[in-house]
């Protein structure tokens, strides 16, 4: 049986690769433009301090540090009261709990890695 399988290799930065990442996975999800932007530099600087920090706690300490916080307001041109809205609307989805970002939303990406792959298969059903 012949596998119809489609590709596309798409050259991306690593910081806009999880943006990216939210925009594919969005019928999974309802974020609005902004949330998946927030959600996607929270990602993108729990990957980047993962490199140094192998202790778990510490390392969503330093993601929720008010200077992370802050270079993502300012990286974004976002008020204060916005960017804390946001970070409320993403508690209140289950999204960040207790301060740390739910698993599912986090890509699986090494340290060293130079792709990373979306595969979506579809299980077609006879009616």
């Amino acid at each position: 049986m012949k596998k119809n399988v489609k590709q596309a290799n798409i050259n991306i930065h690593l910081k806009d690769l999880f943006l990216k990442w939210l925009q594919i996975t969005s019928t999974f999800h309802s974020l609005t433009k902004q949330q998946s932007q927030v959600l996607a530099l929270l990602l993108y600087y729990h990957y980047k301090f993962k490199q140094d920090i192998t202790n778990s706690k510490i390392l969503w300490k330093v993601v929720f540090d008010y200077d992370t916080k802050d270079l993502i307001k300012q990286e974004l041109n976002m008020k204060d009261s916005v960017f804390r809205n946001i970070l409320t609307k993403l508690r209140k989805l289950n999204i960040i709990k207790d301060n740390t970002i739910t698993s599912a939303f986090i890509p699986d990406l090494s340290a060293d890695s130079k792709e990373f792959k979306v595969i979506f298969n579809f299980n077609i059903i006879n009616e």
